[in-house]
């Protein structure tokens, strides 16, 4: 029997199922919040009693229609909002005492706001486990001094955690080597994705380059629009799809415009389910200046879309240059423009590319084997 079947085994035998609560302050369609909802969605419900606590909006709305999560809505306005802190405690007990109310309870935060509120509800028998998702290295703030009190609550909350979970090397890169944080509390378990089986490529007439993200400097689609200027220069019936919404999108319009693309380059704005147009693009890129982990890009993997993006954060654990994607410099338009343009050019390669990722995402990146190892991980925390 291996170490998760004797966990879980020992968790059943006590004939409490372990109480977990996920909890995020952000609910809105993205990386953090897809990732909680994946979570909750996977877990054992034979084992774990799930509730998440998080804002109105996109994660809860489809947490409500998960057999076995309870949700609760607790709005975290800012990090000074007593009224969430006080609803927050207020759930937190009920749950606790709900069923067995000497069950073990794991509160599972993720981002710093919700975990500032979670370290202070804390009661001494529950364990706390703490997920990072946005910053390493790469990772800074417009206000230097907004940084630093960001980097120190984060500090806080690992050094307070029970366990800390980085979702790449380049996170726990940063919360070791920057912060400070013993490396022996820290799990590097990546995102995932639960792959389906109507999402391979379509293939449409014409050469379509296409990106999904916030319109956020960090995402540097900035770079991607002048790059584009440069393919179009040898692909003229190239065409760029900019999925996202945000502070940038009025720059990036002016950008577009400036250089005459705006019949080749569209802003198609936020679409919920972005893989409908994923599977009809020739080539994924990811001009991104920060990436923690890059949760779109197993989406184009699972689309068997090759991806073109930054050798930056944690996009080089998902792609090995020439094997599952192309590497090329951040913030670079005329290296991204010669790797797009090889890639429209030669299909051949762009086929193979796309069929190693495909491979990988099996092996590594599907919710039902990074489950497991958050499941492990909770189990060793109450056994």
């Amino acid at each position: 029997m291996n170490q998760l079947n004797e966990l879980q085994k020992q968790s059943m035998d006590s004939k409490n199922k372990t109480k977990i609560v996920q909890v995020i302050a952000d609910s809105a369609l993205g990386g953090g919040p897809r990732h909680v909802l994946g979570l909750i969605n996977n877990l054992d419900k034979e084992i774990f009693d799930v509730l998440l606590i998080a804002p109105r909006g996109w994660l809860t709305t489809r947490a409500q229609k998960i057999s076995g999560v309870n949700v609760r809505i607790v709005e975290f306005k800012n990090k000074f909002d007593l009224d969430s802190f006080i609803k927050l405690r207020k759930c937190l007990a009920e749950f606790r005492s709900s069923g067995d109310p000497f069950a073990p309870m794991i509160i599972h935060s993720h981002g710093p706001r919700a975990a500032s509120f979670c370290r202070y509800a804390l009661q001494p028998k529950d364990r706390f486990v703490y997920t990072e998702h946005l910053w390493n290295s790469d990772y800074h703030l417009r206000n230097p001094l907004n940084s630093l009190m960001q980097k120190n609550s984060i500090r806080s909350i690992c050094r307070r955690a029970d366990r800390v979970i980085a979702v790449s090397a380049s996170v726990g890169h940063f919360l070791v080597n920057v912060l400070g944080i013993d490396r022996k509390k820290i799990s590097i378990i990546s995102n995932a994705i639960e792959i389906e089986g109507d999402n391979l490529r379509k293939n449409n007439p014409g050469l379509l380059v296409g990106t999904v993200g916030s319109l956020v400097k960090a995402k540097g689609q900035i770079y991607l629009i002048k790059a584009f200027e440069r393919v179009l220069q040898s692909l003229p019936k190239a065409r760029l799809e900019i999925v996202g919404d945000g502070p940038e999108k009025d720059r990036l319009l002016k950008e577009i415009k400036d250089l005459g693309l705006e019949s080749q380059i569209q802003l198609v704005g936020k679409v919920e389910k972005p893989k409908k147009l994923i599977k009809t693009w020739d080539i994924f890129a990811l001009p991104s200046l920060s990436e923690t982990f890059g949760l779109v890009i197993l989406e184009a993997f699972e689309c068997h879309v090759p991806v073109v993006g930054s050798n930056i954060g944690g996009i080089p654990e998902l792609i090995k240059n020439g094997e599952t994607g192309m590497l090329v410099p951040p913030a670079d338009p005329e290296k991204l423009a010669k790797a797009i343009c090889y890639l429209l050019v030669e299909k051949r390669e762009r086929q193979k590319i796309a069929d190693h990722a495909f491979e990988l995402l099996k092996d590594k990146y599907e919710w039902s084997k990074i489950i497991k190892e958050i499941e492990k991980e909770y189990l060793r925390l109450v056994k």
